[in-house]
């Protein structure tokens, strides 16, 4: 769909989506809602021997600008290996997918084929060269490209990649109707075969006046969080609804409170975003909610051992202790359930006391775990006390 917001698109999204048991290759989907994103994501891009502009320097450009906005976000990029992204986008139209096409309209490709645009006739007519057998080695070389491009995944928050690494003219298609229409799919031939969620926004414009825009990416159900990433985007590197020249409207407040059917996990130390064990969360569905600190009736301390390194926060007399900064993350109940049954000794959960009056569950340490510990408590975080052990 097309919108000039996000909000815009994610109130028609909210009523598109819904499992249909009318409709054979519907499948549900946990929508989940716009919230914040997390404060210290891990943002994948192309690797630079991965970027393709073709030739357009403006786009390339606009690509380094859109980079910038991310960092400014706080994001931390790594650089992500294509090839099997592109190996995969090369089977839509160079394998046996171009036969399901064919199948969409093959009534009128066989009984009106005079009226079928040649170049549409020219794409899908190579389907009829494809046996059966070419379309099962096509699906096996899909699932085999898809558990390849999971550990990429999992380790990522959002792929961002340029929604069109360039901009060919009218006359450039009319001269050559074939190859400025592959170029432009580069970075979204691969996305539908690899069961992928995903949302263009606008990014910096180029200094030529015409769109650009960059494309974040991830796993199927991660809609949610890729259309809150966007919309965070889209408020600092655009400042109008499309070509419109309309001011792009502040951002309406998100209400930051788990969906039905999940629970708030208020996390201290390595589960934090962005840190060595925030993937455990996410592998097991979890959503960012809010930062916030704890009222000041904790003490933080550096536990013994690791790696990972980890943190233990006590609890002590209300107003004797520090405020700690938290993130409180949101777990599909199955997901909390088995989360818990993970934690070591001698971390625990209990029920924390935050300084906006929530009171989520979270961890917590036992005291006599921390009498070999640090107090590390006047940093007012795990987070700062890592950056000022690293620095």
């Amino acid at each position: 769909m097309f919108a000039l917001t996000v909000d815009d698109a994610w109130r028609a999204y909210d009523v598109m989506t819904g499992y249909d048991a009318a409709d054979p290759f519907s499948r549900p989907i946990e929508l989940g809602n716009l919230r914040e994103p997390a404060p210290h994501l891990t943002i994948g891009v192309p690797r630079p021997a991965d970027l393709r502009f073709f030739g357009d320097a403006q786009a390339k450009s606009a690509w380094a600008a859109s980079i910038e906005v991310l960092q400014r976000l706080g994001a931390r990029l790594a650089d992500v290996d294509m090839t099997p992204f592109f190996d995969t986008a090369a089977l839509l139209y160079e394998g046996a997918w171009v036969a399901e096409r064919y199948a969409a309209i093959r009534p009128v490709m066989e009984q009106h084929r005079q009226d079928v645009h040649p170049v549409t006739l020219q794409i899908i007519g190579q389907a009829t060269a494809f046996s059966a057998a070419d379309a099962f080695a096509g699906i096996y070389r899909v699932a085999e490209l898809r558990r390849a491009v999971e550990p990429v995944l999992r380790g990522l928050d959002a792929l961002a990649v340029p929604t069109a690494p360039c901009l060919p003219t009218l006359a450039d298609v009319r001269a050559d109707p074939l190859g400025p229409n592959a170029r432009l799919g580069t970075y979204t031939n691969f996305v539908n075969l690899l069961d992928m969620a995903g949302i263009a926004v606008p990014g910096p414009c180029r200094t030529d006046g015409r769109a650009t825009g960059v494309t974040f990416l991830g796993a199927r159900g991660q809609d949610a969080a890729l259309a809150s990433l966007g919309r965070a985007f889209h408020a600092v590197a655009a400042k109008s609804m499309g070509a419109t020249r309309r001011a792009l409207p502040a951002s309406a407040a998100l209400r930051p409170a788990a969906p039905a059917g999940y629970c708030e996990l208020a996390v201290v130390g390595a589960h934090l975003s962005g840190m060595a064990l925030n993937h455990e969360l996410r592998a097991l569905g979890a959503m960012f909610l809010r930062a916030v600190e704890t009222e000041p009736s904790y003490q933080l301390y550096a536990l013994p051992g690791g790696p990972p390194a980890r943190p233990g926060l006590v609890r002590v007399a209300a107003g004797a202790g520090r405020r700690i900064a938290t993130e409180v993350w949101a777990l599909p109940v199955e997901g909390f359930g088995r989360f818990v049954a993970g934690i070591p000794a001698p971390l625990g959960i209990g029920t924390l006391l935050l300084a906006d009056g929530t009171r989520p569950k979270g961890f917590l340490c036992e005291a006599e775990a921390v009498r070999d510990g640090r107090d590390i408590s006047s940093y007012g975080g795990w987070r700062t006390f890592m950056t000022a052990q690293a620095q």
